[in-house]
């Protein structure tokens, strides 16, 4: 019940912005299961009360608990809140977690999650958004879930996604953007083993920004996409750079974990084709298919 009322109220844009405004934004704190708590906000972070935490989750984390191993290095790009931050550092015991993230609100909260976690000494906020060049640039906030904040390189001026769908005008501001090369050029950090990208549409400019790192270092990556035309130009940058791309790919009802190549690229036409991305240089490490995540597997 609990879940059709959340999907009745977004579709309905008034009702659903009446609907928020009778939330608290209290901080308030969930348990997650395998990290503990973890502090949030009533409004902005309902998912993590209107449904079980980690439902969405499960192929993201099956991915770093294949992938992420014990002293890694990762980068955790599009950090938000601290979720995978914690899960890397906690459960997957990486050594050093960078940790970026743009908007200073989600960032308050990142900083007091990790502490929450025991796990801040592990963790370095990187206060930037990672793009294809370096500089500062204009953000379209999220203010209503914190989850769908972007460069407005890819809303072209156009509200963030949360926004637009409670029909609200746009909300910007401006943020530092760096390239992962100029990062690691600059600030005499190690180059990650592991990459995970969750920039809500800034995939492909993240990844042209980090082409030297890629053919230099070859982490690997875990990356959300967001739409089919985002989709085919992260798999282009990433053939470029000489790099094996896998995921679950949907087709005729059917979702099958593949290998993509470029005679797939016609049939990504929805937003949920393919939704998560694994690359690596070594095709040998994703043949075999990622499950979701399982608890002391």
């Amino acid at each position: 019940m609990m879940s059709y009322l959340h999907r009745r109220i977004r579709s309905v844009p008034w009702l659903g912005r009446a609907v928020l405004k009778s939330i608290p934004d209290y901080k308030w704190k969930v348990n997650v299961p395998s990290i503990g708590k973890m502090t949030i906000r009533l409004r902005q972070h309902r998912m993590f009360w209107l449904r079980p935490p980690l439902i969405f989750e499960g192929f993201m984390l099956g991915c770093m608990q294949r992938l992420v191993h014990k002293d890694d290095v990762v980068y955790d790009i599009g950090a938000n809140i601290g979720l995978y931050s914690r899960f890397l550092t906690q459960i997957f015991h990486a050594s050093n977690v960078y940790a970026f993230e743009p908007m200073e609100s989600n960032r308050a909260l990142l900083a007091e999650n990790l502490r929450n976690g025991g796990c801040a000494q592990k963790v370095t906020i990187v206060p930037c958004a990672v793009g294809n060049e370096d500089g500062f640039c204009d953000f379209q906030v999220d203010d209503l879930t914190s989850n769908s904040g972007t460069l407005d390189a890819v809303t072209h001026g156009e509200p963030s996604q949360s926004r637009h769908q409670y029909g609200l005008p746009p909300s910007t501001v401006r943020v530092e953007v760096v390239r992962l090369d100029t990062f690691i050029a600059t600030k005499g950090v190690p180059p990650p083993n592991v990459i995970k990208m969750d920039v809500e549409g800034a995939e492909a400019l993240a990844l042209e920004g980090a082409r030297s790192l890629l053919l230099q270092h070859g982490p690997l990556l875990i990356i959300e996409l967001h739409g089919a035309e985002v989709a085919c130009q992260v798999l282009q940058v990433l053939w470029s750079v000489n790099y094996h791309c896998f995921g679950y790919f949907m087709q005729n009802g059917i979702n099958a974990y593949k290998q993509f190549t470029p005679a797939d690229l016609p049939s990504i036409t929805g937003r949920y084709t393919t939704h998560f991305l694994v690359a690596s240089p070594n095709e040998a490490i994703l043949l075999q298919p990622i499950a979701d995540y399982v608890a002391d597997a």
